[in-house]
């Protein structure tokens, strides 16, 4: 039996039954334990929790600001925006710039997959944009993957940064370059304008095969636009509409990998992502709000 069907076996059994009651990760971890031993890691245990959280009709739920875990009810569902949303209502500059990160691959046609925010984390990206293979949209908004076609989709991991000088642009470079190596392409967006900072990372990025992308919107800029959540509940056009405003042409598109420099024993927080898409593939559908974003 895999670790997944384990924990769907046991964890009705050690949640708790009410959003208020809803115990950490740590916690979680503990009760784990004392069921199936010591053979799993943390990392992989917290992996798994991300990942069956992620699925609507699981048993795993998690508060809001992803700080704990209790037993979903059968009359919830799944929010999709509340990863932007923090105590200030999703005004801070960084969760504006991760929904415009969004909207900028989901209205080109991938998936995304958001990481819950953790600050400067080097232990995954800030979400993977998933390239799906051929298919097409039925009359629900569910894209239909063809399975006459290879039935393998492309991961593009990507850092967001709102840098404001070149050293803070070097460091996000780097971190994007670390979080990346599992993936078939890494792309670094920066949320900012800086001329000097814009030099370097041209460099950098045709060294190391990174992708960098630039939204010209400074502290300013990310305090007039609407609220993060809102932003990510925006239609297709009016998020095209924004975005056209603020996007500059690429510095230097993400050099295509065919074989990864990491698999996922290395970076075990990208397995969520993985599986999250290869669970779409499975079913040869990926329904309209997974198409867009799969964090809860």
């Amino acid at each position: 039996m895999s670790l997944r069907d384990k924990l769907e076996e046991i964890l009705p059994t050690l949640l708790p039954t009410r959003e208020e009651d809803a115990i950490k990760g740590t916690e979680l971890i503990a009760r784990v334990r004392a069921v199936l031993g010591d053979a799993y890691s943390d990392r992989s245990l917290r992996s798994q929790f991300s990942f069956i959280a992620l699925e609507p009709d699981s048993c795993l739920a998690r508060v809001p600001n992803g700080q704990g875990y209790y037993l979903r009810g059968s009359d919830e569902t799944a929010s999709l925006h509340n990863v932007f949303t923090d105590e200030s209502d999703g005004y801070a500059p960084h969760h504006k710039a991760l929904a415009l990160a969004v909207r900028l691959y989901d209205t080109a046609g991938m998936g995304v997959f958001v990481y819950p925010p953790e600050g400067d984390t080097w232990e995954h990206p800030d979400l993977v944009a998933v390239q799906w293979p051929a298919g097409s949209t039925d009359t629900t908004g569910a894209y239909i993957i063809d399975p006459a076609t290879p039935q393998q989709a492309a991961y593009r991991s990507v850092c967001v940064a709102t840098a404001e000088d070149a050293v803070e642009c070097r460091h996000a470079f780097f971190r994007a370059l670390a979080c990346g190596l599992w993936a078939h392409e890494t792309e670094l967006l920066i949320v900012g304008d800086d001329a000097e900072a814009a030099h370097e990372l041209t460099r950098l990025a045709t060294q190391f095969g990174v992708g960098v992308r630039t939204i010209s919107a400074n502290e300013d800029v990310l305090t007039d636009l609407p609220r993060a959540d809102e932003i990510f509940r925006a239609t297709a056009a009016d998020a095209r509409a924004m975005l056209a405003d603020l996007q500059q042409p690429p510095l230097a598109h993400p050099r295509r990998r065919t074989t990864a420099l990491l698999t996922e024993d290395d970076m075990p927080a990208a397995a969520a992502a993985r599986q999250w898409a290869e669970g779409c593939i499975a079913r040869g559908r990926v329904e309209a709000w997974e198409l867009r974003v799969a964090v809860n």
